[in-house]
């Protein structure tokens, strides 16, 4: 399958990701923390707010209460990258975004941005071969569910293309899900996707 460049190591981001919470941003390893950790009965009931905003990257264009209700899953830890670098201000921005719920390492949801000045045509070009169009959603725009290769379960893929940028976001189901389940979500993370390329032009204003 031929991609559009984003270079944006993502094995790296979800393996080193930095856990974002209310409690001020503390460093922990989301994956550990889910099973391999006893944690007493006030912990486990403890709610932990998710801070996107704090997580920062593509992580401040997510609403995090709309992938909560998409997908009935609770997200709470969230690594955004690359760090603002003052010596690189004039540089193309590339932003990312890697979403757990700390209870194992799937669920996740990565999400990266690009510059690019691909026209829709060639955008259009590069897409997936068995993928859908996304009516309504920037330039050119599409979802395909991966059902090989995904290192967990069937993975949701959408991609598209807005303002001078190629977005895509993927959405990782824990291994034993049908493939069946996981299309029925595109609906909703079409909305997500929506409300990302929203932002991201509000940003930009």
């Amino acid at each position: 399958m031929k991609r559009l460049a984003i270079a944006i190591p993502v094995a790296a981001l979800l393996l080193g990701a930095a856990a974002c919470s209310d409690d001020g941003g503390n460093a922990e390893d989301p994956v550990d923390t889910a099973a391999q950790e006893e944690t007493s009965a006030d912990e486990s009931t403890t709610p932990v707010e998710l801070d996107l905003e704090e997580a920062g990257g593509a992580c401040t264009l997510i609403d995090g209460d709309l992938l909560d209700s998409v997908t009935g899953e609770h997200f709470r830890f969230a690594s955004g990258g690359p760090e603002p670098d003052g010596e690189e201000e004039d540089a193309p921005a590339q932003l990312s975004c890697a979403v757990q719920t700390g209870e194992a390492a799937y669920p996740d949801l990565t999400t990266f941005i690009a510059p690019t000045d691909a026209s829709a045509d060639v955008y259009k070009d590069e897409e997936p071969g068995d993928s859908e169009e996304i009516e309504d959603l920037g330039d050119a725009a599409y979802w395909i569910v991966h059902t090989e290769d995904t290192g967990a379960g069937p993975a949701l893929e959408l991609g598209w293309l807005a303002d001078g940028n190629m977005f895509e976001m993927r959405y990782t189901t824990p291994e034993g899900t049908e493939a069946g389940t996981v299309e029925e979500l595109v609906p909703g993370f079409t909305d997500l996707a929506k409300s990302i390329n929203q932002a991201n032009a509000d940003a930009a204003e």
